[in-house]
């Protein structure tokens, strides 16, 4: 058995350090290569799949005004009835809203009216008391 001391030994790591060090490095740029080409390509593919995405979108919208642009006559007259309901529901409800406003304008000016007798009444009532306690004074 050999016992190397540790010149020995420097001199063996300074000749095989080349041999070890140079394949390390190309494996290791080896695979950062291949790293960065699988973050470009998924990169590609996200684009691609949105694309896609945004392309099926505009297919499925210009299918439905395709199919709305073609229907038969039997559902336009189905919808222009329900229109039809719908604003005669919307012409009930406003005529409603303006009877129920005329009627607190009547209302309204009906408390006025009383609320000015009330006014009426208090001065009488008042002018009378003071023509009372005048009279009393005397």
């Amino acid at each position: 058995m050999v016992i190397m001391n540790w010149e020995q030994v420097a001199l063996l790591v300074g000749v095989l350090s080349p041999l070890v060090g140079v394949p390390l490095t190309v494996i290791s740029l080896y695979l950062r290569a291949i790293r960065e080409h699988q973050t470009v390509s998924l990169q590609e593919m996200a684009h691609r799949i949105e694309t896609m995405e945004s392309s099926v979108r505009d297919l499925l919208k210009a299918s439905a005004d395709f199919e709305r642009e073609y229907t038969t006559k039997e559902e336009w007259v189905r919808e222009s009835m329900l229109a039809r309901q719908g604003l005669e529901r919307l012409t009930e409800i406003v005529t409603r809203i303006e009877a129920e406003l005329e009627n607190g304008q009547s209302l309204a000016a009906e408390i006025g009216r009383s609320t000015g007798t009330m006014v009426e009444i208090v001065r009488q009532l008042s002018m009378h008391r003071q023509a009372n306690g005048s009279n009393e004074k005397q």
